[in-house]
């Protein structure tokens, strides 16, 4: 029997990993790219979910992500 420290950590759910990447996308981080210049990481989000949505199995996840790329995407 494995120990506490040795278990295996539980994988997210689609809708868990899709509500994850959602919060990120709404709300990027930013990093300070020069002296003085901030730049989000909004894109490196979308850029994720778009390569996660063909691993997800949840109609709703997906659908959810979908729609908030192209939200983005069309600004």
């Amino acid at each position: 029997m494995k120990s506490e420290s040795e278990k295996t950590p539980e994988k997210a759910t689609d809708r868990e990993y899709a509500d994850f990447l959602t919060k990120h996308i709404d709300n990027p981080c930013e990093v300070e790219v020069e002296s003085g210049v901030i730049k989000n990481i909004r894109e490196f989000y979308l850029n994720l979910a778009k390569e996660e949505i063909p691993k997800m199995t949840d109609p709703q996840a997906i659908k959810d992500l979908e729609d908030k790329i192209k939200q983005y995407e069309s600004k």
